[in-house]
């Protein structure tokens, strides 16, 4: 009984102690910084990445001081700032943080999976996402399926899905047929970034001919472990293979962000809340 009962102290002590630790880490940002080769015109340029931002108001205020500390040229957010059951006043906090950061530098806005439920109204919120929509600034450019050319030699793509492509428990990727309907052809003589959302459509991205694909979705996987990486998918996928960080395959590039905050499951271990810094250079 003892035995039984130590147990049962330690397994508590234990849960305790991950609560704490995840809010601890909800709590807090870091700032990951990758290098990327650019054309000649583009070097230097600083762009930030962000991405599922969902119910992350406490970090406003760290992501502002950071984005007004590195000062970069452009603003790449990848989609799922807000959640697909949002009411108005739940909006309030990623429009506080997307119009300040629209002072610093333009932005550049693609869908996720919770902004195509708010647009198909899936739950009945209604007129949530216009009103989202005409609350921010006029420096926000939403790109659903669509392209901008912010600077000579850069091209960026917003892919939009429809949500059959996130469905949790089958994955279903766009043909290469299905993501030129989408956005067209992509410019061989110039640099062309495509914020896509779902990581593990990666090779529907290469095969369009992205050279550089920014994704989040997986969250980092929710819990990461060492040497193992991200836990979960959420398609219920165990470990999934692009979980966080930088990939490359055929001379095609990918980076995953571990994103900024969580909706259903209010837990973050070992997978800190992100800003990513991309150098061209």
């Amino acid at each position: 009984m003892k035995i039984i009962i130590i147990l049962i102290l330690i397994f508590v002590l234990l849960m305790v102690l991950i609560i704490l630790e995840s809010i601890r880490e909800l709590s807090n940002l870091k700032v990951t910084e990758y290098n990327i080769d650019a054309p000649e015109n583009l070097k230097g340029k600083k762009l930030i990445f962000l991405s599922d931002y969902h119910e992350a108001a406490k970090l406003n205020d760290k992501i502002i001081n950071e984005i007004k500390r590195i000062s970069p040229d452009m603003i790449l957010i990848g989609g799922d700032m807000l959640n697909g059951k949002s009411t108005s006043e739940d909006t309030a906090p990623a429009v506080e943080l997307i119009n300040s950061m629209a002072d610093v530098a333009d932005i550049y806005y693609a869908m996720g999976n919770h902004e195509r439920k708010l647009i198909e109204d899936i739950y009945g919120t209604g007129s949530i996402w216009d009103d989202f929509k005409a609350r921010v600034s006029d420096k926000v450019h939403f790109l659903n399926n669509q392209k901008v050319e912010p600077a000579e030699d850069l091209v960026i793509y917003g892919l939009d899905l429809n949500l059959e492509y996130f469905a949790r428990f089958v994955i279903r990727k766009p043909s290469k047929e299905e993501m030129l309907r989408l956005l067209g052809a992509p410019d061989n003589n110039k640099m062309n970034i495509l914020l896509g959302h779902a990581p593990d459509l990666y090779s529907s991205y290469k095969e369009w001919g992205a050279d550089l694909s920014l994704a989040g979705h997986f969250h980092g996987g929710i819990v990461r472990l060492p040497l193992l990486g991200g836990v979960i998918s959420p398609r219920f996928r165990f470990f999934p293979k692009y979980d966080h960080g930088l990939y490359e395959e055929d001379g095609a590039k990918m980076i995953v962000t571990s994103g900024l905050g969580q909706h259903s499951m209010k837990l973050r271990l070992g997978n800190i809340p992100e800003l990513v810094l991309i150098n061209l250079v």
